[in-house]
């Protein structure tokens, strides 16, 4: 089971979406030297909203979302998925949220 609540996964979905698009946006415009801190402002704010909801680094984030996505396919925790997943349920993983 993850460790944080699912509503606190699917917000930190939502952040990591919104990182994203603003990320592709920073990239879309021509090199200047101010894109490293920009970058970093955009990482910095993904953290924060990470950890108000109490994700201490973005590692736990996706190692618990994964292991929602797995409980949505029908499998108690991780170790329940990697003992009984058959190839179709390892495609059905990939193509969920990541």
């Amino acid at each position: 089971m993850p460790q944080h609540t699912k509503e606190n996964i699917l917000a930190g979905r939502n952040a990591v979406d919104a990182y994203r698009a603003d990320h592709a946006k920073l990239h879309k415009k021509p090199w200047h030297r101010g894109i490293p801190e920009e970058h970093t402002s955009l990482l910095n704010g993904l953290s924060a909203k990470l950890k108000e909801r109490g994700f201490d680094s973005l590692d736990q984030f996706f190692d618990d979302s994964e292991e929602l996505n797995m409980q949505e396919l029908g499998y108690k925790d991780r170790q329940d998925f990697e003992g009984k997943a058959i190839d179709a349920d390892r495609e059905a993983l990939e193509r969920m949220w990541q």
